[in-house]
């Protein structure tokens, strides 16, 4: 090859530009009307094509014949590429357009002596160009310089400026120019001109493997025909998909498959697993993880809409839809965009990081350890729904009368039921159990307290701690049983819908009996508890008679009390 293919097929006219058709429209538009303005401002990343409509513009307005296209399809005004100025324009032998790159010409005195050109008048053509590529690069003297420029340009100039980085270019320049944002070309875009360029170059390749080029590529024609003159140079005219993977170290669908399955079930070690596996590989982990972003997007879209899938994506095979309806059966909405968003946090990360798999580790950490859990609320069943609701009450009023409320409107079929079932099931020989349900007789939960508490110390210390100075009492509906305690404090932890349903569960395999607990203070149950102090303390009492000793009796007894409560104790220097 004679050339770089970017360069050897660059478009040389607007009907074989891709993409950016609305700009192209309006700057044909203009040249056919004859309404040019004197300066412009292309803004885009790069490999958009910003340069190469620059040049064609700069061009098409100096053709000594310009036309109408005969394509139909992009009937735009174009230059003839025969006329004296086409010719020399493509031999770069034209010396009416100035084509200066701002990097290495950021300096005011730069500017200076490109005003002093400007004031001649063109040699060969209409109009005099000056291209300025990178101008966010000129410094804020040469800025200055150009801004004269741009306030009174000459007729028969026309200045046009193209940036990567809009932001840095002053307000002042952007307002004396025609702005035109460039966007990048679509992946369809990219494979369709790489096809046509391997189908003139005679190479064979496959379209999945155009379309890993046209993702690398990340929406620049430039970067993808680069790559492409890459490919070919390492394979030959015959290049194989496999091949094409080695070479930039990407990733097979299964591998995404994977890793999307171990983070979905939270398997955070599986996940890690996985990643340093392809880091040690020499893999691509910034290609890796665009890679996941886009079947994530797939998975969303379709715990959304399938149908909307199927248009957005038809070239899924029948396993891939098999696993991304696996997938987005799984997990809710919320932590498939709660996985997008962790990942897309991490890609820049990756590149700046001294360990370029840790801002993907600490991502999938993340993820995985999320308080809120990932599995899909709604194909849970009833009682899953039902703990989850209770957990969202911010108070203990509402969840306590919705519960009474909900006990009143059955309790007289249930008492029925009740005294029915006493009638006509007996006890047979051999059976711990029988099916009555028998009435609850507060006496023998009074009698089993202590065991009860102690049952539960096994499995949870704190509570049983909370539950060493308290007495059961029955309810008014006598199907509850409410658990008379001292402070307001140790209620609110008592009744959690986790502590209520431990204590319910230990306290009725125990007594053989079936009742909810509740939780109330002394004030609301108009008991009195007695408050019980440790062994040791009751004998120093009986021993020590001095006000002085009683007083810090008082005040040990307390601490006593709050280590006992908080099953904590004291450590002595």
């Amino acid at each position: 090859m004679s050339s770089t293919l970017y360069r050897k097929y660059r478009p040389m006219k607007f009907s074989e530009i891709v993409g950016q058709k609305h700009i192209v429209k309006t700057l044909s538009n203009s040249i056919e009307s004859k309404r040019i303005g004197q300066a412009y401002l292309f803004t885009g990343p790069r490999g958009t094509g910003k340069t190469t409509l620059a040049r064609i513009f700069a061009k098409t307005v100096n053709c000594l014949s310009p036309h109408k296209s005969s394509n139909k399809k992009n009937n735009f005004f174009e230059p003839c590429l025969k006329c004296e100025n086409c010719k020399n324009f493509q031999n770069n032998t034209f010396s009416d357009v100035v084509e200066i790159d701002a990097a290495s010409h950021t300096g005011v005195d730069n500017i200076r002596e490109l005003k002093e050109t400007a004031k001649l008048p063109p040699l060969q053509g209409k109009f005099k160009i000056y291209i300025i590529d990178e101008v966010h690069m000129l410094s804020q003297g040469a800025f200055n310089a150009l801004l004269k420029i741009l306030e009174e340009p000459p007729s028969h100039i026309i200045f046009i400026l193209a940036t990567t980085e809009l932001h840095k270019v002053p307000e002042t320049i952007v307002s004396r120019c025609q702005k035109f944002d460039f966007g990048k070309f679509g992946i369809d875009e990219i494979i369709n001109k790489l096809s046509k360029i391997a189908s003139l170059e005679k190479v064979e390749i496959e379209k999945k493997t155009l379309r890993i080029i046209a993702t690398i590529a990340d929406g620049g024609m430039r970067d993808a025909e680069s790559l492409l003159e890459q490919i070919i140079s390492s394979e030959g005219k015959n290049i194989y998909f496999n091949k094409v993977k080695e070479l930039f170290g990407l990733t097979d669908i299964q591998f995404i498959q994977k890793i999307t399955d171990a983070l979905f079930s939270k398997k955070s070690k599986d996940a890690i697993l996985l990643v340093n596996k392809l880091y040690k590989n020499g893999l691509n982990l910034d290609f890796f993880v665009k890679n996941w972003l886009d079947y994530l997007r797939k998975i969303m879209i379709a715990n959304v809409n399938s149908e909307t899938k199927e248009k957005l994506f038809p070239e899924l095979t029948e396993e891939d839809e098999e696993f991304i309806k696996k997938m987005s059966a799984k997990v809710s909405i919320s932590y498939i965009i709660s996985c997008i968003n962790q990942l897309m946090e991490a890609i820049p990360k990756i590149k700046n990081s001294f360990l370029p798999q840790l801002p993907l580790e600490i991502a999938i950490i993340k993820l995985s350890h999320k308080q809120s859990s990932p599995i899909n609320i709604s194909k849970n069943d009833k009682n899953d729904k039902k703990r989850v609701f209770e957990k969202s009450l911010s108070k203990e009023k509402k969840r306590k009368e919705k519960f009474k409320k909900k006990e009143k409107t059955n309790i007289s079929k249930k008492s029925s039921k009740i005294q029915w079932k006493s009638k006509i099931v007996t006890k047979k020989k051999g059976d711990k159990k029988n099916n009555v349900i028998k009435p609850i007789k507060i006496d023998i939960v009074e009698q089993n307290w202590k065991k009860i508490i102690k049952t539960i110390g096994e499995k949870n210390f704190s509570l049983s701690m909370m539950l060493t100075n308290s007495k059961p009492t029955l309810d008014k509906n006598k199907e509850i049983i409410n658990i008379v305690v001292l402070k307001n404090f140790h209620k609110e932890l008592i009744n959690k819908p986790e502590n209520r349903l431990t204590i319910k569960d230990i306290s009725n395999k125990i007594t053989e009996l079936e009742f909810d607990v509740y939780a109330i203070t002394e004030n609301e149950s108009s008991i009195k508890l007695k408050t019980i102090l440790p062994k040791e303390k009751i004998s120093e009492e009986k021993n020590n008679q001095s006000d002085a000793t009683t007083a810090t009796h008082n005040q040990n007894s307390l601490l006593d009390e709050a280590l006992s409560i908080m099953g904590g104790k004291v450590v002595e220097g």
